[in-house]
């Protein structure tokens, strides 16, 4: 018997090392693998799902039917890289260290990979940076990009990645900022064919521009399918969470920087088999910094402390649940001082700028004036009578009741946020940077008379 207690022992570790791997295994497989998808300067309306019956946006089209698409989704202001930081962290603009475009984010702030890459996950963000070199920290692996579009190395990436760990990828498109490139194989759209939409100017360069800006689109949701279909070729789909938003509204008509809804509507999809209903339309309200908490529950880790959003796993196992009842956004600095502050429900819009002083350029105002409803000291909108927010109501005493909430609500966050005032506002008007001012003139597009 001796002579093969060797034998014996072997075939016990052995035993003992497979139970062992099929424990991780199983441990992996209960933590969902993340894959963030974030868009560049997209609308929500210039998605297929969301309702464009022109853009071709068929892999996050499926995804929606896949999962879950978010219509009333909102981000917490419609600028570049405060809009990415606040995503990451789960705070507001003024509590992340970075509330003005290109301000780096902080590495001292907590955030959603590094607490994954505690708990024991792979984290690379791969493509489009915008948050500055002390916050690459909270990474494993940081790559930017080397294409136009910013997807060159999402594939590869995912190929290098540690095969013993779950995965949180942040994979930033350059798509569809401008200026475009396209190029193909992507298809270019026939610009009389396109709905110009209600903030814009219909003419011929709207509609040029429109032309590149769903081409850039189409190669984006192209990118998406092909990091999409090699997870289903890995039998990794359905165990990773795969979401799907912008950082802003489009370039189109000035929708970005604004805080209408063309500017801060985000087209969120969300798409888990096992937590999430398929081929759902959620109505409820959600922010941008609600993504944080749902991620790090479904993750099985508690909430980061300060984090300002709410986890969504209530509306997502049941999408008649409301998870919050207004969202809060920012306008800061981007490329010249601005201070605005925003609370939107279902049923009401009011905005607040500065200290009830307008924010002018004297020298062009005077021959360009600003639209009206960007104009006035504070605005609110009835969205159920005025969807596009086009009738200022502030003064009207039919709403009295509920601009005094919207009011109340927006105090109570501020006080919770570090709110930086602009000293230039204080000062004087403040100039407009020269290419806000510019006002292209095209032939019109409509065809003459017969």
């Amino acid at each position: 018997m001796r002579r093969y207690w060797p034998f014996v022992l072997c075939a016990a570790l052995l035993t003992a090392c497979n139970v062992w791997a099929v424990s991780k295994q199983q441990n992996i497989a209960k933590q969902p693998n993340i894959v963030i998808f974030l868009l560049d300067d997209v609308g929500q309306q210039d998605v297929g799902v969301f309702g464009n019956t022109v853009v071709q946006t068929p892999n996050i089209d499926r995804l929606a039917a896949e999962g879950m698409r978010f219509d009333n989704a909102f981000l917490t202001t419609s600028s570049c890289s405060p809009s990415r930081a606040s995503i990451l962290t789960g705070l507001y603009p003024s509590n992340t260290g970075a509330r003005n475009l290109d301000d780096p984010l902080p590495a001292d702030k907590t955030s959603l990979p590094q607490l994954l890459r505690q708990a024991g996950y792979y984290t690379a963000s791969v493509g489009k940076w915008h948050l500055g070199e002390p916050f690459k920290s909270h990474f494993d692996r940081v790559l930017e990009p080397r294409d136009e579009s910013g997807a060159a190395d999402w594939l590869p990436e995912l190929a290098r990645r540690p095969p013993d760990k779950p995965f949180f990828f942040w994979l930033a498109s350059k798509d569809a900022h401008a200026p475009f490139d396209w190029h193909p194989p992507l298809r270019r759209q026939d610009p009389s064919r396109l709905i110009v939409p209600y903030y814009a100017d219909d003419n011929a360069f709207t509609r040029e521009f429109m032309v590149g800006y769903y081409g850039e689109i189409a190669r984006a949701d192209y990118q998406i399918g092909l990091v999409i279909d090699k997870l289903r070729e890995q039998n990794l789909l359905d165990n990773t969470l795969i979401i799907v938003l912008s950082d802003n509204g489009s370039q189109l008509g000035g929708a970005k920087t604004t805080l209408y809804d063309e500017g801060l509507k985000t087209p969120l999809v969300m798409r888990l088999p096992a937590v999430i209903q398929a081929g759902v339309a959620n109505e409820q309200l959600v922010s941008s910094i609600d993504l944080m908490p749902t991620i790090l529950a479904l993750a099985g880790l508690s909430p980061a402390p300060d984090a300002s959003g709410v986890s969504l796993l209530p509306t997502l196992n049941d999408p008649s649940r409301a998870v919050r009842d207004y969202i809060y956004a920012e306008r800061n600095k981007h490329g010249h001082p601005k201070f605005s502050r925003v609370i939107r429900t279902k049923n009401y819009l009011y905005k607040r700028n500065y200290l009830d002083r307008r924010l002018c350029d004297p020298m062009t105002d005077a021959i360009w004036p600003e639209a009206p409803r960007n104009s006035g000291h504070a605005e609110f909108y009835d969205l159920q009578r005025d969807p596009h927010a086009q009738k200022n109501r502030i003064m009207d005493p039919e709403y009295r009741q509920d601009l005094n909430v919207a009011r109340q609500e927006m105090s109570t966050i501020m006080a919770q946020t570090d709110q930086e005032i602009p000293h230039l506002i204080l000062e004087q008007c403040v100039r407009r940077p020269f290419h806000e001012t510019i006002q292209w003139s095209f032939p019109s597009t409509d065809k003459p008379a017969e």
